[in-house]
């Protein structure tokens, strides 16, 4: 069925309404803002979304995205696919996926952690991508605009990675009203960015508690080492380790693999090991330890407890 945009057509006018149809635009995560504004872009008319994404739908991201009780267990890719259409990697993104990026004409912040973020905005600062920086937390959010050479950029405002790990949703909660407010705020400015309107640098900050609304002017930072001096070091291919909500750690190659599932499903064998496969990944224990590798040479180890446990594992499967 096609879709009647006609009540666009007053505020932006037919035009713009087409040059949104010619339009790509990337989210980065699929979780509580990224599924939301998966679902505003689609219902304002972009042309493509592509969507990249490393996670399952769980039962407790229902209350707070687009997902429903049948959606449990599924890649969030393949959902959103299915249902928007949407041009979905199953993938994490890290310095060495940032290819998936290079079709699209903006970014949106869909992710829940810095280091992610900060890999955006080197590269759009590198391609002189526009992008936006969404974060949401308990009963508030951030919202920033950010356009290479025009405004502030993350690192002017987080020039490098906390020393501590910062509170997160899963830790400090997340009101299921929170993300859809978030996203469709960005998704405002992503419309006025894509029609050629001018933004402000500026961080919008609202809290849904004390319904308290805030425009926070940011200015360029001077010494700032990313969209100044271009020491763009978040795109440094590494080896990427980090530990999950779950206390499960994830380890992501610096370039991505392509693993032969159905391959090392066979050498599993030849060593008695028993394991569960599916198209996106296969999933195994070795001694105390649960092991999922994707097709990507993404890998995901449960009961390791240390980065070098990790390290060891990932090794004896994929090398390096």
């Amino acid at each position: 069925m096609r879709i009647d945009f006609s009540r666009h057509f007053p505020i932006i006018g037919i035009e713009g309404q087409r040059k949104l149809q010619e339009k790509k635009v990337a989210v980065v995560g699929a979780g509580a803002l990224g599924s939301w504004e998966v679902y505003f872009l689609k219902k304002l008319g972009v042309g493509e979304i592509i969507v990249v994404d490393r996670d399952f739908v769980e039962a407790s991201d229902i209350p707070r995205t687009i997902y429903t009780e049948k959606d449990i267990g599924r890649p969030k890719v393949d959902v959103l696919r299915d249902r928007f259409g949407v041009k979905g990697y199953f993938e994490d993104l890290n310095p060495g996926t940032l290819y998936l990026l290079d079709e699209a004409d903006l970014i949106l912040d869909g992710t829940d952690n810095i280091y992610t973020r900060q890999v955006i905005n080197d590269y759009a600062i590198k391609t002189g991508k526009p992008w936006i920086y969404v974060g949401v937390l308990a009963t508030y959010g951030n919202i920033m605009p950010i356009i290479p050479e025009k405004t502030a950029c993350f690192r002017c405002i987080m020039p490098k990675l906390p020393s501590r790990p910062l509170p997160t949703c899963a830790t400090a909660g997340i009101m299921s009203y929170v993300p859809p407010l978030a996203a469709a705020i960005a998704v405002s400015l992503a419309t006025k960015i894509l029609l050629g309107e001018e933004v402000k640098s500026e961080l919008i900050f609202f809290d849904t508690k004390t319904l308290e609304f805030e425009k926070i002017e940011i200015p360029r930072r001077d010494d700032c080492p990313a969209c100044v001096r271009k020491e763009l070091t978040f795109l440094e291919k590494q080896i990427k380790i980090e530990r999950m909500c779950d206390g499960s750690i994830q380890v992501v190659p610096p370039e991505r693999l392509e693993v032969d599932l159905e391959d090392l499903a066979k050498r599993l064998e030849e060593m008695g090991i028993e394991y569960i496969l599916t198209s996106q990944f296969i999933q195994f224990e070795d001694e105390d330890y649960e092991v999922l590798i994707f097709k990507g040479g993404r890998m995901i180890i449960r009961g390791a407890e240390d980065e070098k446990t990790a390290k060891n594992i990932f090794a004896r499967y994929l090398g390096g």
